[in-house]
């Protein structure tokens, strides 16, 4: 069971992963406007802070880094085998992303929005249980986004070199690189188009 969570490309057929990724998707999406969150970019959820999400938004965030994701993805997939599936790529792109969806539940009770407004002039005012709760808060933020983080590049990586065959470690270090220049660019078409 472990493995599916970590590597479900080689467990599922092709058609499962897609109609999930497609799901998780969709229910990141909703999350994501029930949560005040923004997906502005591959790797990257933040609130909404004093503003509010709309319910296109986090469907358009999503859509634009999915896509770059794919896109980026699959170019350097040719690269390294040329037989690569574009199905196998767009399931990488698609099932990768929900880790980054869980993390908007971080969330939850608009705690991040909470701790964001916190005016530091008047921190004699904050008790001592509230400053606690406060640093509490902080610490299960912090592990939840890194372990969202963790889970996003484990799956990539096991869903890349499942539909590539990736072997050499420069073809890992592409990987990387491609993953940061799909972020570059769905953070600067977010921003151009969905703000």
């Amino acid at each position: 069971m472990k493995s599916i969570y970590y590597n479900p490309y080689e467990k599922l057929t092709e058609i499962q992963l897609l109609l999930i990724g497609l799901i998780l998707g969709g229910l990141g999406c909703l999350l994501g406007f029930y949560l005040d969150a923004r997906f502005d970019g591959v790797v990257d959820m933040h609130t909404a802070g004093k503003t509010t999400v709309t319910l296109r938004q986090p469907f358009i965030d999503n859509a634009i880094n999915t896509v770059t994701l794919f896109i980026v993805l699959y170019l350097l997939a040719l690269f390294i085998n040329k037989k690569t599936r574009a199905i196998d790529i767009l399931n990488v792109a698609l099932i990768a992303r929900a880790p980054i969806y869980l993390a908007s539940l971080i969330n939850i009770g608009g705690i991040l929005d909470s701790l964001a407004n916190l005016d530091p002039s008047h921190t004699s005012n904050i008790s001592i249980g509230a400053s606690v709760m406060a640093l509490v808060a902080v610490v299960i933020i912090l592990i939840l986004g890194v372990g969202s983080l963790i889970w996003f590049v484990a799956l990539l990586y096991h869903g890349f070199k499942t539909a590539t065959n990736l072997k050499l470690t420069k073809q890992k270090v592409a990987l990387g690189f491609t993953v940061l220049l799909a972020e570059i660019i769905a953070k600067l078409l977010i921003g151009y188009l969905n703000y």
